[in-house]
């Protein structure tokens, strides 16, 4: 995939995690602003013209989406499809990294 594809998807999780954020009888507005910095953060990348993006760039990130769901994981009242969604997002931004890597 390309580096903007693989961005894309992460995109796309984080926000399927928004929505799922702000669903059921009592929505997680604090999961939801945790994932609305990590989408900003994503999308910086995006905006970014895609051979400027570097894995190190990535790796930032990945940093903060990382530490961003191990703080909800703390968190019980964290809807299971958040946590799914954040981790996701980590997961697509591993491969970008190991794809960067490569090229």
């Amino acid at each position: 995939m390309t580096v903007k594809s693989q961005l894309n998807a992460c995109r796309d999780s984080l926000m399927a995690g928004m929505r799922a954020a702000s669903r059921g009888a009592s929505p997680d507005e604090g999961a939801g602003a945790v994932l609305r910095a990590c989408l900003d953060l994503v999308e910086h990348s995006l905006a970014r013209e895609s051979s400027m993006v570097t894995s190190a760039d990535i790796g930032t990130t990945l940093g903060v989406l990382e530490r961003a769901s191990a703080e909800l994981e703390e968190d019980a009242a964290t809807p299971h499809a958040v946590s799914t969604a954040l981790l996701n997002a980590c997961k697509r931004l591993r491969l970008l990294i190991a794809e960067l890597d490569a090229a």
